[in-house]
């Protein structure tokens, strides 16, 4: 698709700084003085390629995966016993 385009280099260089900072394709339209239809199928080009980047990464993590389970559940202060108050400062403040 971007080895035929009739946009230059530079043209579509902004549309995929635009795509990044994350300015839709409206906008971008507007921005570049591109029909919008031109950018929604760029846009849509990024997202396709993400997407297929994205199915070939995932077979990376097909498989057995381990798991320690000692890093679930909330962290326990030494000396308090029973459940901590969060967001009230430091302990034994009224409240």
């Amino acid at each position: 698709m971007f080895k035929n385009s009739k946009l230059s280099r530079y043209k579509v260089g902004k549309i995929i700084e635009c795509f990044c900072i994350d300015i839709d394709a409206t906008k971008t339209a507007l921005l570049l003085k591109l029909n919008r239809k031109t950018a929604n199928r760029y846009f849509l080009a990024f997202r396709t390629l993400i997407y297929h980047h994205q199915v070939s990464q995932k077979e990376k993590l097909l498989g057995v995966v381990e798991l320690d389970e000692s890093f679930f559940g909330p962290s326990r202060v030494r000396g308090h016993p029973g459940p901590r108050k969060r967001g009230r400062g430091t302990l034994k403040q009224p409240v």
